[in-house]
């Protein structure tokens, strides 16, 4: 049995196509009831048959272009309205009691094809808009699952499971108290996945956070500075320039923590460092190359294609989160792995010289 979206897209799909099929052979009939139709008219009937087509060829490119269902409908809809005006148009001027060129029919019988692509447009472009809405409503009441109600039932959990860690402590069961441990790290690492769904809320929407040149090069000396306190086992080697601007924000620093703690955190020999920073034209690379063991291919894909991979763990999202971060300040996310370890490179743009005037008239007085 088909599903109603399915026949409301073929149905809408089909309206376009054959309403396409009418007004191209209108077009044609038309060019080819002139006499001696001048080079203006066969450009003015031209103008009309290509958005005609257009509309014949919908059943290819309108159902891969980002609508489905009743988004094509609406659409279709659309469409009908476009031409639905511009015939008015041309029985009003037709009818009007003025002399009237002999290309008017031409340019009126163009502006009915144009219409209907121009209408089809409009609604492509305003479901587009309302599935972009109820995306970020959607994203939103995940986000607030996860910060809120996810982790406060994880900490509920948390604290009977210490209670029981206490209660096996004092049986002196190791079996027991060995999987209570592990349950506790688990939800650990559950509670620190949900601490991330802020960060990946303000990635999405650049628009809430203000970038400007920022210099590069401290940020890095103090991350690196924060995962030698932390692992002192870790070896961090640096070659930075003196000052390196890039346009970001204060989600850079995330960035920065994210790549470095990767290398660290997933390397199963004593891991060693090494970030360089360059700079090419107008842009700046950060390279953090690492000794360790290659990234699965599943890690890779969420840098090299977008794709979407293994989220179950945190290092997944915290590829994610950086690919994000960086796509829009502009730059890119870039990995290369061999069998002797992984090099990220974080390609930033620099600041331009309308960001530094635009800088320069923020820090006015």
């Amino acid at each position: 049995m088909t599903s109603p979206a399915l026949t409301k897209q073929s149905l809408g799909t089909g309206y376009v196509v054959a309403t396409g099929v009418v007004i191209s052979g209108a077009l044609l009939a038309h060019g080819m009831s002139l006499v001696r139709p001048s080079p203006i008219d066969v450009v003015i009937l031209s103008v009309g048959l290509t958005p005609a087509l257009a509309l014949v060829a919908a059943n290819y490119w309108l159902p891969v272009s980002g609508l489905s269902g009743d988004q094509i409908w609406t659409a279709a809809e659309w469409c009908g309205l476009g031409i639905a005006l511009f015939t008015l148009i041309k029985i009003v001027v037709l009818l009007a009691p003025v002399p009237q060129s002999s290309m008017v029919p031409s340019i009126l019988a163009s502006g009915v094809a144009v219409g209907g692509f121009g209408g089809i447009l409009f609604g492509w472009l305003l479901e587009l808009r309302r599935s972009r809405r109820r995306l970020a409503q959607s994203n939103e009441v995940l986000f607030r699952v996860l910060r809120h109600d996810l982790r406060n039932d994880l900490n509920v959990a948390l604290g009977h499971l210490g209670e029981l860690q206490r209660e096996t402590a004092e049986r002196g069961d190791p079996k027991s108290r060995a999987h209570v441990e592990q349950l506790n790290d688990t939800i650990d690492d559950i509670i620190d996945t949900t601490e991330k769904a802020r960060q990946i809320e303000f990635a999405f929407d650049a628009d809430r956070r203000a970038q400007e040149p920022i210099d590069l090069v401290p940020c890095v000396r103090e991350q690196a500075k924060t995962i030698r306190q932390s692992y002192p086992e870790v070896t961090v080697e640096l070659d930075l320039p003196a000052e390196s601007r890039v346009y970001a924000d204060w989600m850079l620093d995330t960035v920065l923590q994210n790549v470095i703690e990767n290398a660290v955190i997933h390397c199963e020999e004593t891991p060693t460092l090494f970030i360089t920073v360059e700079e090419q034209d107008r842009t700046v690379f950060v390279h953090v190359s690492d000794n360790c063991p290659s990234i699965p291919q599943h890690e890779q894909d969420v840098l090299d294609s977008g794709t979407e991979t293994q989220l179950s763990h945190s290092k997944g999202i915290g590829l994610w989160l950086t690919t994000w971060i960086v796509e829009s300040y502009g730059g890119a996310v870039h990995l290369t792995a061999t069998d002797d370890g992984n090099t990220v490179t974080l390609e930033f743009r620099g600041p331009t010289v309308l960001d530094d005037i635009r800088q320069t008239l923020r820090e006015w007085p």
